[in-house]
């Protein structure tokens, strides 16, 4: 067996800002995914029971919303308010997609026969596909909104794969900026970036931020770049002048931080919701926690993403 591939990782400096646990789900559990619906619910892919919870910002209170056959993994809403999720059996075939309506009524979309890590995804801007990370190979998938069952690749590259012996997965999170697509690539510690051609495909992939360990990410209207660094146990900050700060640590409930996404709602706006596993893949300092969902301040607004603007 070959030896992991080292990562590399600058956090800069620890300035932390003020959070608050609003959710957690005892251990061991593992809380993959965060997505904010237009009217301010907070959504949450609890991989380790097969379900989509809800939380309300309003009532602070978190229910199920849909159960799931498999684990699911990503989420993205379009613009009608389905959600749309990602998932199946990490490290087994097939992948899954489904479509989920507003009152959680799960409809299956597609199969992907040989996908075995299918991860997180954003709806592309001319809003009839969904890019996919497919983390155990170096594809992003394109899948159709408007057809069950159809689909193909929209971006195929090595800069987005796991390298040989690497411990963590390839193309992990997936945004849409300024016309591009901005991909986490965790086993390399890196960022990427695609621009996308009129046409709807992809333009050719260049490194944007590297040696940073980074999971799920978030762009701010600012343009800085909030990023869960699962293992590193941080959130990390880079300002577009490229200066780079970690706001969040283990003592602000980021142990196994995993995804994140600002909040919508009237008053929430400038908050950032974060999901962490409690260090269901990596425990912090040997010792599993709690999954939780924090609540960061943050004083900006997230940059709009489909549906939000």
């Amino acid at each position: 067996m070959s030896e992991p591939v080292p990562y590399t990782h600058d956090g800069g400096d620890f300035s932390p800002v003020p959070f608050r646990v609003v959710a957690s789900w005892p251990k061991p559990a593992f809380v993959e995914n965060v997505a904010v619906a237009p009217n301010g619910a907070v959504f949450v892919t609890v991989y380790s029971s097969n379900r989509i919870d809800r939380y309300d910002p309003k009532t602070g209170k978190t229910r199920i919303f849909a159960a799931l056959p498999v684990p699911p993994m990503g989420l993205a809403f379009d613009e009608a308010g389905s959600l749309w999720v990602t998932g199946g059996t990490m490290r087994s075939a097939p992948g899954y997609i489904w479509k989920v309506s507003v009152k959680g009524d799960v409809q299956h979309w597609t199969d992907l026969p040989e996908a075995t890590f299918m991860n997180g995804c954003a709806v592309h801007p001319h809003r009839r596909q969904l890019l996919v990370c497919e983390s155990f190979s170096n594809r992003v998938l394109s899948i159709d909104l408007r057809e069950p069952g159809k689909w193909s690749v929209w971006l195929e590259d090595e800069l987005i794969g796991p390298p040989a012996g690497a411990f963590f997965p390839g193309a992990n999170g997936i945004k849409i900026c300024d016309g591009a697509a901005y991909i986490t690539v965790s086993a390399r510690s890196s960022i990427v970036c695609a621009p996308i051609l009129a046409d709807g495909s992809a333009g050719e992939i260049e490194p944007v931020w590297r040696d940073i360990l980074c999971d799920d990410f978030a762009f701010g209207e600012s343009g800085s770049l909030y990023i869960t660094t699962h293992p590193e146990q941080t959130l990390v900050r880079i300002e577009p002048s490229g200066k780079r700060t970690t706001i969040a640590g283990p003592d602000q409930g980021m142990v196994g931080a995993t995804a994140c996404a600002f909040g919508t709602a009237p008053g929430d706006k400038g908050a950032l919701y974060v999901s962490t596993d409690g260090g269901f893949i990596v425990p912090h300092e040997d010792v599993v926690q709690d999954a939780k969902l924090v609540r960061l301040e943050l004083g900006e607004s997230g940059y709009p993403l489909l549906g939000q603007r």
